[in-house]
């Protein structure tokens, strides 16, 4: 007799999930209005076949969706208050809200305003991130089980390897090709399908970190006995089945460095250690695995692959980044005065290209649509009312996962903790400089990311039927 599955939604359900993760960064990283509205759709068509399923299914997703009440309320609140942007309200309600949109409106012939000044950008920033919020609860409802959470890891690895090769053959041969189209800028940079090499770094960042995750989830949980025992563990760790992954993770670490950015090669540097020492300092003691682990990959990624791949090119870029060739330190400048000026409700979501001229300096040149700083970006379009839930939804995932790493015994839990935590960390060092969360594909990913942090506190064993009591009751 087959054994009943115990999932909640059946196969399908996970692979057309999947297959919209690892779709998106194929055309353009879906930063076009026709691929995001593509995104938007799939994501719309998969939550309404889950709904349909559940009512005739008689399901109800309320259970297990409520111990991540916390994490979807505040994404429901962001994208809400997206939606509130977009809103027409009388003059007097925007004076005492934003006066300086206010004063913008003040020779415009009109009663109503918006919070917002552009509101048709806003309105379509915020369908999407409603998109976020409703693939966040999907993650949540598909992969609610070991064996599903193994898979949904390895598609992400095979779709940053993907990127990987893809990026790195077009590099390599000149043929500089993008998305089915010839690259006009970043040649001699591997780029992926994405237009920034930038934005592939932080993709890669994130796939990498889930990479690793799988290797810390399937460190050996027992101290081997005696040297034979022990030597046995090391090699199984470095050369046995796990050799294939350990292959995948140079692969992208080769593209990483050939993409040439420099925040994304330091982020990735910087979390990776730093990740290592948080998961040991959780765990309050010297684990020998992950230690031996997070050496390894240093050592072959840094000193092996990043020499043979011209890691030196990217050092030479950090050595000779100065005020007086970058213009970044201005725009921040300029776009700290712009939050001065919209600190509560902000100038909408998607408003930074048209609300930025007005504050551009002489000493900037060009045309900037993205603040190079997503902190920033998204404090000056969502206010400090849509801001700090958002903030607070990164800070609670990023609690989430490493209290899992401390408490939690079952070792694919603590590498899903792992994983969420270093592709969190790791592109917010990475937000510093650039606009990643700003392109859908990599928001996808990420969201993702904060997703899985929640996952891992309640990750069932492998062979559990009663994840809760499975999870709770590990550590006390």
């Amino acid at each position: 007799m087959p054994k009943q599955s115990t999932n909640l939604y059946p196969a399908p359900f996970l692979y057309a999930w999947l297959a919209i993760l690892a779709l998106s960064p194929l055309p353009l990283a879906s930063n076009r209005p026709w691929s995001m509205n593509l995104l938007c759709l799939l994501i719309f068509m998969l939550a309404f076949c889950l709904a349909a399923y559940s009512m005739l299914k008689s399901i109800s997703p309320i259970k297990p969706l409520y111990p991540h009440r916390v994490s979807i309320g505040l994404l429901a609140f962001v994208a809400l208050w997206s939606t509130c942007q977009t809103i027409m309200l009388p003059s007097g309600i925007i004076e005492t809200l934003s006066p300086a949109a206010a004063d913008l409106y003040a020779g415009a012939d009109l009663v109503h305003f918006s919070l917002s000044l552009d509101p048709a950008e806003t309105k379509r920033l915020a369908l999407f991130s409603w998109c976020l919020g409703l693939f966040f609860v999907m993650t949540i409802l598909l992969a609610d089980s070991s064996r599903r959470v193994r898979t949904v890891f390895m598609v992400i690895v095979y779709g940053g390897v993907f990127q990987a090769l893809y990026g790195s053959f077009m590099t390599l041969s000149g043929l500089e090709y993008g998305f089915f189209m010839k690259k006009t800028a970043y040649l001699g940079r591997a780029t992926g399908t994405f237009v920034n090499r930038n934005h592939l770094a932080g993709y890669l960042e994130m796939c990498l970190a889930v990479g690793i995750g799988l290797m810390v989830g399937s460190l050996h949980r027992t101290t081997a006995a005696g040297w034979r025992a022990k030597l046995g563990q090391g090699i199984d760790t470095l050369l046995g089945p796990k050799m294939r992954l350990r292959v995948f993770l140079a692969l992208m670490v080769i593209a990483l460095v050939l993409t040439r950015s420099r925040m994304g090669n330091s982020a990735f540097f910087i979390a990776l250690p730093a990740c290592g020492v948080l998961f040991m300092a959780v765990r309050r003691k010297l684990h020998k695995g992950a230690l031996v682990l997070i050496v390894s990959l240093m050592l072959v990624d840094f000193f092996i692959v990043g020499q043979w791949f011209g890691f030196e090119e990217v050092v030479d870029r950090l050595e000779n980044t100065s005020t007086e060739t970058e213009t970044r330190d201005e725009v921040i400048r300029d776009t700290w005065r712009m939050l001065q000026e919209y600190p509560l409700t902000g100038t909408g979501l998607g408003t930074y290209y048209s609300a930025f001229p007005q504050f551009q300096g002489p000493d900037v040149r060009g045309f900037y649509d993205h603040a190079h700083n997503d902190y920033l970006e998204f404090a000056v379009e969502l206010g400090l009312i849509g801001f700090l839930p958002l903030a607070a939804l990164v800070l609670l995932s990023l609690y989430q996962a490493i209290r899992t790493m401390a408490r939690r015994h079952d070792s694919l839990a603590r590498g899903v903790a792992f994983a969420a935590t270093m592709g969190m960390i790791s592109l917010l060092i990475h937000s510093l400089v650039d606009f990643n969360l700003h392109i859908p594909a990599n928001a996808l990913m990420f969201i993702t990311m904060l997703a899985f942090a929640s996952i891992s506190v309640i990750l069932p064993r492998d062979g559990s039927r009663n994840p809760k009591r499975k999870a709770k009751g590990e550590k006390q």
